[in-house]
Formats: C-alpha cells, structure tokens, sequence
C-alpha cells in the first residue's frame, strides 16, 4: 500500500505543482509553460484517475479533495481535469497522513525547481457523511530572482557559430525568476552544440547556481571547455555500382576534415539524391577514433536497375491519352542513366530518349542528351524531331543555370496554309530558383525562371530569331489564407513569325494560363479565324485561397493575358472563378471552375492539376 501511494502521490504532484505556482508564480510562466504545464495535468490526472478506477471497480468509493490559494483561471483548469482522489473513504489517520507527507515532499522539490524556496504547504482534513474531505492549501512565498549570470565557452570551438549564437541568447534576463528547467535546457543546448561540431571531450569547468533563499537572490556560473575538435579519419564505402573514381564524385566527406553532424546528413542526402540506392547508412565508428579522428563507413544497397511506369488518363492538353516509360537508374559503372519515353494521345504523341551522365559534382551539375520525336495536332499540326543536349549546374545561392544546344527539323501546317519547314540550330540559357517554407504546400515562397534561345542563318539555321521568355510566382500567407500571383512575359525579338515552328509560337488558356478558356484558345489568329498564336505573350493571375475544414480549401481568382503580335494592341482576356483545394499525399489538388468574360454560367471550363504551386 505504502509504495502503490507514494507512486500515485508522484503523478498527483504534477497537478499539485501547477498549484504552486499561483498568484506570482503562475503569472511568472510564459503562455507556451502554461499550456505545457496544462497538458501535463491532464496526462497527470488520466493515469490517476484510471488506478483509482481499478480501485472503484473493486468496490472502494475514494475520498474527496479541496485546493485553495489559486487564481481561478487555474483553479477552473484544475477542477476539470481533478482525478477521484487517492485514499479511500474509510482509510485510516496513518494512511491520509502518508498521502499528504508524500504529496508536499515532492511539491517542495517542485516549488524550489520554479524558484520558489519558501512555499508552505497546508493541508487536512475531517470525515463528512462517513467520508473523508481533505483540504490542501498553497503559499507559494516570494520567489527567487537571477542577479548576476556568466556563460563561457574555452578551448578551440568558442568562436564556433553555434556557440556564438546560444551565448547570444541567454536563458534569463537579471531580475528573472528562477526557473530551473531554463538553466538546463540552455545548458543541453552547449552539450548538443559541442557533439554537433565534433567536440567530444567537451567539458564544464563551472556548473553553478548558488541562491541566497534569505535575500531571494541567484547568481549562475556555466563554463563549458570544448577541448580540441575531432576530424574525420578513414572513409569507407560498401556499394556495387559505381566505378571507386566516380563513387568518389558523390562523396563530400574527407579524411581530415573537422567533423560534423550536418555534413554526415547532408552526405546521406547527396546519395539518396543520385537515385541509385534505396539503403543508405552513413555511420561514425566513434568506438575506433584514434589520434581524434573518427572512422567513417558507408554501406549502401541499390535499387533496381530497371523501373516501368504505364500511365492511361485525360489532359486538357492531350485529350485521352496512353504512356509508358523505363527509367533504367544506371546503364555502367559510370553510373549513366537512361529515360526511353513513349505516348499515344488524341492531340500530342511522341517518343523520347534521354541520358544523364553524371559530372565532377553530380549533386549540383549534369549533362542531357536527347533526341524526341512529337507530333502535336491541336491548333494546328506540327511534326518534329530534335536532337540536343543541356547543361545543367546549381550555383552556391541555390539558382540553377542552363546552357543547351538543340537541332530542331520541324513541318508546321496551320487550317488551310501551306505546310512551312523549318531547320534551326537553337542556343539557349535559362536561370530559375525556387524559394519556399515546403515545396508541396508551400505558405510563402516565390518561383522565378528566365529563359533565352536563339538561332542565326550563319549556323546551320533558315531563318534568325530571338525570344524571351520569364514566368514568376510569389504565394504569401493573408490571414488564415494565401495568395498567390503569377505572370509570364514572352517575346520574340527577331524573326519571321509565318516560318516559326509551332513549339516556338506563344499561346495562352488553359488550367495554367488564362482560367475560364480552353487550352490554346487565345492566340493571334489568321484570316479564316483559327489560331495560329502569336509573337508576344504576356498573362497574370491573382488568387485568394481559404482554409474551410481539415485539409480542404476555398479559392476565388481572376487571370487575364492573351499571346499577339503587337505591344500596342494585345487585346487582353479575362477569366474569372472558383475552386477547391486538397492537401493529398501527393501534393496539392486543385479544381477550378472557370468563365471567360462576357460569357454566361454555362460556359464554365473545368480544371484540374496536381502539384505543388510554385
């Protein structure tokens, strides 16, 4: 009986001690100690209130018990979570004495924690209707307050940034209360900083708080000594793909390097990203360091070398349509990858190939060649083969710069016109970055992506022409919601616009341009009237989206834009709408239901797309 009370005295201190700290001692916590303080009353109060219900079960009705000497914000917190209390109705003087001895013991312990050194516990108690009532009374005193604090980081890390920036943070401010649990917590804060950096004799010469109960005074004293920082020694790697030097391209861990936490992450993540292995263990042998340097090994297991992908479904853009395709993750020890796509639809089919060959830096750059065959019959049929190749690198800031090199062989045939041939040798660059809080569903980020390609009759080409294009997006969080805006520009500067292929004329509309028209439906438009679409381009969309229940949202949006000939005459569309939005596994869902302007209720168009929205 005297153990099952002390463990259950235990539990009921975590209630007893939100008690504590009434009146200043309450209003001392912060709202994030509050609701933590909270959640551990009702975790508290279930675990009690279960025993006790064992105990009912047996027939033993429990007694009762009244707190006062709190405010009623905590007293109301209290009362609605109060578990049936311990003793019996008919235990004995011994047995509610021990309860409360128990009970105040470790409500000290927990006082003085908060700073409070001088709380004075009362308690009670009398047996009313055959049953006890007892009474507990808090005086939780004057509390403790920090005077004077000194932190210091020594030895060989104290100019470390992490360092640096918890010392920039102290736990207190001079005339806080003393709280003990922010003394610990800062001082963990050093300890992970050191074996995150790799200082792993690190040490506290000083760990002190010396208090004055009398004067309600505590001075702190915290010196933690790094010692010298380990270095990685010796980096092994188990795999069976890979040539050893071009296993090496992926590697970023070096024998003598300082070690890190983060670079054995980041290593992980390197290979994870080539797309090679599907187990990935980057492990420190910290039992075999030597001479301060720790033993790495990597075992890796890989994929399979082949993966299939049949797709059947419907595109605005395509119409029904059928694919397949092979991914075949590594055709050598080089780790070369091979693409082979193919797809039949009602407006676009083709069949394309693709090698990536891995570079020094595989991580950051790459170079494609590809060759694609497509046939495109909506607004107009185009046939095309091109062949080329891209090179592909991410800068230090995150921005991705392209270079590519294409030949394209294109016949384009628009309703009634003759059928224009066209043979250009196109160069190109491109620098795009996304920024975002999460790429799947993103509250504040932004997507900007700059292209540039040209041709010239002097290179292999029958005609010369420059274009232009820029596309951006920005979401912010408004509120409970977000908005998102998007605008493209294109341009093309020089060329002749009847001999531009198909794939090189702009057009505008659809569940990605301008809502509430077809895809393609907007272009500059010959003289029977079909669409042709245009040398200029430019579109913009503004969307309000707002939480309504769980993972569902509300949006309403405007677009406009069209793609024309001339600056001065580019005869804007608008569209206008509604729609919902699903946070899927797989990314954003979003229907819309969109109407053109001047149109009625029943020319709405339907879209659909998944995706993250950046």
């Amino acid at each position: 009986m005297t153990n099952k009370f002390h463990f259950l005295s235990t539990l009921l201190l975590m209630l007893l001690l939100l008690i504590s700290a009434q009146s200043s001692a309450y209003a001392a916590l912060s709202d994030k100690e509050k609701k933590a303080a909270a959640a551990a009353v009702m975790v508290a109060s279930k675990v009690i209130k279960k025993d006790a219900d064992k105990k009912s079960n047996k027939g033993g009705k429990l007694a009762t018990i009244e707190v006062t000497g709190v405010d009623s914000e905590l007293k109301k917190n209290i009362e609605l979570h109060m578990p049936v209390t311990i003793p019996e109705c008919r235990a004995d003087k011994g047995e509610v004495r021990l309860f409360f001895t128990t009970v105040k013991k470790h409500l000290r312990k927990a006082s003085r924690a908060l700073g409070y050194y001088d709380s004075v516990f009362r308690s009670g108690g009398k047996i009313v209707n055959g049953c006890w009532k007892l009474r507990l009374r808090i005086k939780p005193g004057k509390p403790v307050k920090v005077v004077k604090q000194h932190y210091q980081v020594l030895g060989d890390g104290k100019n470390e940034k992490l360092f640096t920036n918890a010392l920039a943070e102290l736990p207190y401010k001079n005339g806080d209360v003393l709280n003990h649990e922010k003394y610990t917590e800062f001082k963990t804060r050093l300890s992970e900083a050191a074996q995150t950096l790799g200082y792993f004799n690190a040490e506290f010469e000083k760990h002190a708080i010396i208090i004055s109960p009398e004067r309600y005074q505590a001075k702190i004293n915290l010196v933690l000594n790094t010692g010298k920082r380990y270095r990685y020694g010796k980096v092994t790697i188990d795999q069976k793909i890979l040539a050893p030097n071009k296993m090496r391209n992926y590697i970023i861990l070096k024998p003598g390097q300082p070690y890190s936490t983060e670079d054995l992450l980041k290593q992980q993540q390197i290979l994870q990203r080539s797309g090679y292995y599907k187990l990935i263990k980057v492990t420190a042998l910290h039992e075999k360091a030597k001479n301060n340097r720790v033993p790495i090994h990597i075992e890796l297991e890989r994929k399979k070398r082949n993966l299939y992908t049949f797709k059947v479904g419907y595109g605005s853009d395509t119409g029904p349509r059928v694919s397949a395709e092979m991914n075949r993750r590594w055709t050598g020890s080089y780790g070369k990858k091979l693409n082979l796509k193919a797809q039949y639809s009602q407006n676009l089919s083709g069949i394309a190939a693709q090698l990536v060959v891995p570079r020094t830096n595989p991580d950051d750059d790459s170079l494609i060649y590809s060759i694609k065959w497509e046939r495109d019959s909506l607004k107009g049929v185009s046939n095309s083969i091109e062949l080329g190749g891209q090179f592909t690198r991410k800068l230090k800031n995150d921005w991705i710069q392209t270079a590519k090199i294409s030949y394209l062989l294109d016949k384009t045939q628009f309703k009634n016109e003759i059928a224009n041939r066209s043979n250009l040798l196109l160069f190109g660059v491109g620098l795009e970055k996304t920024k975002a809080d999460n790429i799947l569903f993103p509250k504040d980020g932004w997507h900007v992506k700059l292209e540039l390609q040209g041709a010239h009759t002097v290179l292999l080409s029958d005609q010369t022409l420059l274009q232009f294009k820029a596309t951006g997006k920005r979401i912010k969080t408004l509120g409970k919601g977000k908005i998102l805006a998007r605008a493209t520009l294109g341009s093309t500067l020089y060329g002749t616009f009847d001999e531009l292929p198909k794939s090189l004329r702009f057009f505008a509309g659809g569940g990605n341009s301008v809502r509430g028209y077809g895809y393609r439906d907007l272009g500059a438009r010959n003289d029977e009237g079909d669409v042709i679409g245009g040398r200029q381009l430019l579109t913009a969309s503004l969307e309000y989206q707002h939480p309504v229940v769980d993972d569902w949202s509300a949006a309403v949006f405007v677009d406009a834009g069209n793609a024309f000939d001339q600056w001065n005459d580019p005869g804007l569309k608008l569209g206008y709408g509604v729609g919902a939005r699903w946070r899927s596994p797989v990314g954003a869902v979003r229907i819309d239901l969109g109407f053109p302007e001047g149109g009625s209720l029943s020319d709405f168009r339907l879209y659909l797309n998944v995706g993250s929205e950046l």
